[in-house]
């Protein structure tokens, strides 16, 4: 597994708040609801698993067709290429998967959903709130364009990432449905490495 510094520093926010809440004697159910450190329902994790299934293969034609250079030849240091080198097998999609899980998805979303999502949202409602998320979500992932500008359809994929997590996030109290997702989706990038190199 690949340990990846920048889960530190999305935790870091989520912990501070936590604490600060904690010694405020806030009430545990609504400083974990601040944070969206909720299980959510079992419908919440439906609507990920649908939509998994519906953006999946959208997003693999996507990136075969637009960007297959990325996959045959990614850059040197990424994840992408640490993968690729890998070699498709069961472990090793198994590694992406817990990899990407908690080095990255967890990290991210408990900062850009969790924590700011939630609280533009509250502060802004729903549409302007979510909007602002995920806009702020895309600027970390714009250095794509430093690799190579034609990467540049790379870009839609952390818009609706953000934009659907900000969703499930509203709608369920919870990071963990669009945890899924972004682990999920962040495994078949790293699988689609691992066939095409």
């Amino acid at each position: 597994m690949q340990f990846n510094p920048a889960t530190i520093v999305f935790l870091l926010p989520s912990l501070i708040t936590l604490v600060v809440m904690r010694s405020r004697r806030t009430p545990w159910g609504k400083t974990l609801a601040v944070l969206g450190w909720r299980l959510g329902k079992p419908v919440h994790y439906l609507w990920a698993s649908l939509f998994c299934l519906v953006a999946v293969p959208l997003t693999v034609t996507i990136a075969l067709l637009m960007v297959p250079d990325l996959y045959r030849h990614p850059t040197p240091g990424t994840t992408l290429y640490y993968y690729a080198h890998l070699g498709l097998s069961v472990p090793s999609i198994l590694s992406a998967f817990l990899n990407e899980t908690f080095f990255t998805a967890l990290g991210e979303e408990a900062f850009f959903r969790g924590l700011l999502g939630g609280w533009l949202m509250r502060r802004f409602g729903f549409l302007v709130g979510n909007t602002l998320q995920t806009l702020i979500f895309l600027l970390p992932h714009l250095p794509v364009l430093l690799v190579a500008a034609s990467f540049w359809p790379l870009l839609a994929f952390p818009l609706l990432l953000g934009w659907v997590n900000g969703w499930l996030r509203y709608k369920s109290d919870s990071i963990f449905p669009g945890m899924l997702i972004h682990a999920l989706g962040n495994t078949i990038s790293d699988v689609l490495a691992m066939v095409m190199i």
